[in-house]
């Protein structure tokens, strides 16, 4: 029993924290371009790989750039942009849709309603 009031406790607790929150867009922004783009290499390569490479192609092209990016402190997009077998595979436009965030916002606010609805 205390198990479980413990862990009523920490959810109600968790869900209040939530509820609460207050979210500093402009630095979340920052945050994200502190990684030069490199957040998005998976979306690089899922893009890579629908075209039809291998996953071991697309990931070596992807891991090439990335850690470039990484070591000489360089925008991940751009590395993409100007590399010739990269560019053999994928447009300009399509290297830029990689790079949305979009995608991961699609359903924030069917994912918040759902965390924090009220079930009692």
């Amino acid at each position: 029993p205390d198990s479980f009031i413990l862990t009523d406790f920490i959810l109600a607790e968790t869900t209040d924290i939530i509820k609460n929150w207050k979210v500093n867009a402009d630095r979340m922004k920052e945050n994200i371009d502190l990684t030069r783009g490199l957040i998005f290499s998976q979306s690089v390569l899922l893009a890579l790989t629908k075209k039809g490479i291998s996953r071991e192609q697309a990931f070596r092209l992807v891991q090439r750039n990335s850690l470039k990016a990484w070591k000489e402190r360089l925008d991940f997009k751009d590395l993409l942009q100007s590399d010739k077998e990269i560019r053999e595979i994928l447009t300009k436009e399509e290297i830029n849709s990689c790079f949305s965030l979009q995608p991961y916002l699609e359903k924030i606010d069917y994912i918040f309603d759902r965390v924090l609805r009220d079930e009692s």
